[in-house]
């Protein structure tokens, strides 16, 4: 059997593709929480009772003018807030990144195992079943609809970088 059709690669392509998920799904998960942060900021600083309000530059005119704008803004974030669930969907982003964290995880202490006892033992392919068991739960959970195809592009090459095929042990014989 050549080292390209051995059975070992499984476990390293699911590795570096649950890489590749953490990777990617922890960027989706910044990017959520950065549009909530200046959500919550804008609806802090344009009530009333916030410092930022009782500014002297909001009396004249030209303050009178941006204080409209601002408040016009902050009632269409405080209208879109609720409709976007920003919550909600950071929460669901949080609970996937942490599954393909694990993931991850357990992925890397099979490969290692398999390094030091030099074989693809029974006893391994039954934890990489486990491990695509849980797999399947995480992948029914994506959070998105639809994916940034170029993020994902950018997340692959950095996992190819951090994982280069010649970095993976192959055991000399398939059990």
């Amino acid at each position: 059997m050549g080292t390209e059709n051995h059975p070992v690669w499984i476990v390293y392509d699911d590795l570096r593709t649950a890489r590749l998920n953490v990777k990617y799904y922890e960027c989706q998960l910044q990017k959520l929480q950065r549009v909530n942060t200046a959500m919550e900021l804008c609806l802090a600083f344009t009530a009333p009772s916030s410092a930022f309000a009782g500014f002297a530059f909001w009396k004249y005119e030209i303050g009178q003018v941006v204080w409209s704008l601002l408040g016009s803004i902050s009632a269409i974030v405080a209208l879109c807030k609720p409709i976007l669930a920003l919550t909600k969907k950071i929460r669901d982003m949080e609970s996937v990144v942490q599954g393909y964290r694990l993931l991850y995880f357990e992925l890397k202490e099979i490969r290692s195992a398999i390094e030091q006892e030099k074989r693809f033992g029974p006893t391994l392919k039954l934890q990489l079943k486990k491990c695509s068991q849980r797999e399947k739960e995480l992948v029914s959970r994506n959070p998105e609809s639809k994916p940034n195809k170029k993020l994902r592009r950018t997340c692959m090459d950095e996992v190819m970088r951090e994982l280069p095929l010649d970095s993976f042990y192959i055991p000399p014989e398939a059990e």
